[in-house]
C-alpha cells in the first residue's frame, strides 16, 4: 500500500507537468550563472542536444535559465524530432481499473523500439495518467509526438516526453494533427438542439496550443449521425457514420465514412460499404499502407479467426477493396482473451493484434501479435514484465479479475514540444 501511495503521487504530479514547468522557470530565472555549454557554439549544441533523450533534456531545463531557453528554441524542437523520428516507438497502455475508487485508477504508458526484431522486450515506463481506459471505445493514438486516448474521464493528450497532460471538454470526440500548419486541432460534434427529433449537428474546432477558443464549423454536409471514434490520417480525421438522405428526410439513412480536414476545418464524406461503418468499439479504422481501412471480425472457426480488410482506394471516387484475411486459431491459443483487438500497422505494414485486455485470473506472458497480409504468417512479441510478473499485477492493480484494458499507438516519435496556453 505504501508503495502504491508513493507511485499514485508521481504519477499525480505528472498530471500538473505544465504547471511544474512554471515553477522551474521561476527557479530557473534567478540562475544567471554561465556554464561551460554557454560558451559552445550553437550550431555545435544544436548537434549534440538533438541526440539526447529528450526526457534528458527535460532535466537540463533545469540547469540554468540559458538552458531552459536554448532547449526550448523550436529549432532544437523539430531537429530532435527529425532525429527521433528515425527510431519510432510503440506506446503501450495498461488501464488497472482494479480499484473501486476512481481515484485509484491508473493508466501506465510504456514504450518499445518499433523496427526491433526480438521476440521478447522489456517496455520502457514513460509516465503513468491518473485514469482508467474506457471500455467502449478501443483508442490510443499518436500524433507528431503527442498522444490520443479515451479515457473514462473523456479524451484526453499527453507528451510522454515532457509528461504534459490536460483534458478536453466531454464533447470532444476527435483530434488530428495537420502536417502542414504543424497544428494539432480537436472536433467537436454534437446535437444543436438534443431534445428535436431532427439530428442537426453543431461542430466546433480546438486549436490545442493556439490561444484561442472553440470556434463554430460553417457549410457542413446534410445531417449524419456520428457512431465511431476515428483515425487520422496525413491530415484527414476519418470516422464512421451514417448520413441522411436530406434535410427533412430522416427516415432513410446511408452508411458514410466522415472526412475532417485539420488544415481546411471543411467536413466531407465518402460512401461506404455497411460493413466499414459499424457502431461503438465494433467500429476499427486503422492506416494501411498510407490509406484508410477498416477491419469486419467473423466468428471464429475451427482453425482460424476470420476478417475482413476493407481498403479505401480512391476517396475520389468512394471506391474500396476488400481481401479477406485469415488468422490461424492456435497462435491466439496462448492468450486467455477471446476479443482481439486491432490497433494499427507497423512500419512493415503488419496489422497489430493484442488482446483487449490482461489477464487479471493468473499469471501469464502478455503478447503483441502482427499479421502479414500478404503471407497470412503470424509473428509475435512478448512484453516482459507485464502479464508474467506477479509483483507488478499485484502492486499496481492487476489482479481480482478485473478488466484491465490494453491499447497501442504505433510510429510515436519523441518530442519536447508543449501545447501552451490551450482553452479547454
Amino acid at each position: 500500500m505504501k508503495r502504491r501511495r508513493e507511485e499514485k503521487d508521481k504519477f499525480h504530479n505528472s498530471r500538473e507537468a505544465s504547471g511544474s514547468f512554471r515553477k522551474r522557470t521561476e527557479y530557473e530565472e534567478k540562475d544567471t550563472t554561465p556554464s561551460k555549454l554557454d560558451s559552445v557554439h550553437d550550431d555545435l549544441k544544436m548537434a549534440i542536444m538533438s541526440r539526447l533523450p529528450a526526457k534528458s533534456l527535460m532535466k537540463f531545463r533545469c540547469v540554468s535559465k540559458m538552458w531552459c531557453s536554448f532547449i526550448g528554441r523550436q529549432e532544437l524542437v523539430d531537429s530532435l524530432f527529425a532525429v527521433s523520428s528515425a527510431e519510432p516507438r510503440f506506446i503501450v497502455s495498461f488501464s488497472n481499473n482494479a480499484f473501486g475508487k476512481p481515484e485509484e485508477k491508473l493508466t501506465f504508458l510504456l514504450s518499445y523500439q518499433e523496427g526491433s526484431s526480438s521476440s521478447c522486450l522489456v517496455p520502457r515506463f514513460e509516465m503513468a495518467l491518473p485514469v482508467g481506459l474506457r471500455a467502449s471505445q478501443e483508442y490510443c493514438a499518436s500524433l507528431h509526438g503527442f498522444l490520443s486516448v479515451y479515457t473514462d474521464h473523456g479524451l484526453m493528450v499527453c507528451n510522454p516526453s515532457t509528461e504534459q497532460v490536460f483534458n478536453l471538454t466531454k464533447n470532444t470526440q476527435f483530434v488530428g494533427y495537420d502536417p502542414i500548419g504543424g497544428q494539432h486541432k480537436a472536433l467537436s460534434v454534437h446535437l444543436r438542439d438534443p431534445s428535436s427529433a431532427r439530428p442537426h449537428l453543431l461542430h466546433k474546432v480546438l486549436t490545442l496550443g493556439g490561444g484561442g477558443g472553440w470556434r463554430d464549423i460553417e457549410g457542413t454536409p446534410v445531417p449524419y449521425i456520428p457512431v465511431s471514434v476515428g483515425v487520422c490520417i496525413n491530415g484527414v480525421i476519418y470516422y464512421g457514420g451514417y448520413k441522411y438522405n436530406s434535410t427533412t428526410d430522416f427516415k432513410n439513412k446511408n452508411p458514410v465514412v466522415m472526412c475532417f480536414d485539420v488544415r481546411s476545418e471543411k467536413v466531407s464524406f465518402i460512401q461506404a460499404p455497411s460493413a466499414v461503418v459499424l457502431c461503438g468499439k465494433n467500429a476499427i479504422f486503422i492506416e494501411y499502407n498510407g490509406k484508410l481501412a477498416s477491419i469486419l471480425v467473423h466468428p471464429p472457426l475451427a482453425r482460424s479467426i476470420p476478417f475482413d480488410l476493407w481498403i479505401l482506394e480512391d476517396a475520389q471516387k468512394h471506391e474500396w477493396s476488400k481481401q479477406t484475411c485469415v488468422f490461424p486459431s492456435s497462435a491466439w491459443e496462448s492468450v486467455s482473451c477471446r476479443r482481439m483487438s486491432f490497433q494499427g500497422t507497423n512500419k512493415a505494414g503488419e496489422i497489430i493484434i493484442v488482446p483487449s485486455v490482461v489477464n487479471t485470473i493468473k499469471v501469464q506472458p502478455f503478447y503483441i501479435f502482427y499479421y502479414n497480409v500478404t503471407t497470412n504468417n503470424v509473428r509475435r512479441v512478448r512484453l516482459l514484465g507485464i502479464g508474467d510478473n506477479e509483483e507488478f499485477q499485484r502492486s499496481y492493480g492487476f489482479v481480482g479479475g478485473y478488466e484491465c484494458f490494453v491499447r497501442v499507438a504505433p510510429h510515436h516519435v519523441d518530442s519536447i514540444a508543449f501545447l501552451n496556453n490551450h482553452v479547454l
